[in-house]
């Protein structure tokens, strides 16, 4: 467990996070919901939607992890902080306004 680096860690799930974002963005954007027409988009949504926030979940353990441990501060924690506070606490915040 010492030759974890958690910031490490926390910022490869933030780029998984940002690519899924894009992968959704493009599924939603084509999304068409016509009688007749099959497809299972809205399934996929989902369990896209559910990885992302598994992985956001992970990457603030990781980061909190990381506090404890007193990693040395670069720009793969400070990545994970802002990619944890704008694609994880604002959206949560809001949805609640």
């Amino acid at each position: 467990m010492n030759k974890i680096i958690f910031k490490n860690w926390a910022f490869r799930f933030m780029i998984w996070i940002i690519i899924i974002n894009i992968i959704v963005f493009y599924l939603t954007i084509n999304y068409v919901n016509f009688p007749g027409v099959e497809n299972n988009t809205d399934s996929t949504l989902l369990y896209l939607e559910v990885i992302s926030i598994v992985l956001m979940f992970l990457a603030l353990a990781f980061i909190i992890m990381s506090m404890i441990r007193k990693e040395k501060r670069n720009y793969q924690f400070w990545i994970a902080i802002v990619g944890i506070f704008v694609l994880g606490i604002i959206p949560l915040i809001l949805n609640f306004i």
